[in-house]
C-alpha cells in the first residue's frame, strides 16, 4: 500500500490520475465553511463527489473504509482561500 496525504489550503489539485480516496479532513476557519471534492483535474470538468459543510468551527473527517475509486484525479474546491482540506489517498497503477 502506497498511502499518501496532501493538505490543500484553499482550492487546488491534490493528485492527477487514478486513485483510491481513503479519507477527507476539513479544517474550517469560520462557521459554514465548506469544500467540494471532485473526481477530476478541476471544478469545471471534474465530476462532483462530495461536499462537506461545517456549521461550526470544528474539524470534520469522512472515512471510507475500503476507499473510493477516482478515475481522473482529486480536486478540492474550497469556500475561500483559508479553508484547509487534507485528502488521504492511494495512487493506483494503470
Amino acid at each position: 500500500m502506497n498511502t499518501r496525504w496532501v493538505r490543500v489550503v484553499g482550492s487546488g489539485a491534490v493528485y492527477l490520475g487514478p486513485c483510491l480516496v481513503h479519507s477527507i479532513i476539513l479544517l474550517p476557519i469560520t462557521a459554514n465553511d465548506y469544500c467540494t471534492i471532485y473526481d477530476g483535474r478541476d471544478a469545471t470538468s471534474g465530476k462532483p463527489f462530495l461536499k462537506i459543510i461545517s456549521a461550526v468551527v470544528i474539524t470534520r473527517e469522512i472515512i471510507f473504509s475500503c476507499g473510493v475509486p477516482f478515475d481522473q484525479g482529486i480536486y478540492v474546491d474550497a469556500f475561500d482561500a483559508e479553508v484547509e482540506t487534507t485528502i488521504v489517498f492511494e495512487p493506483l497503477e494503470v
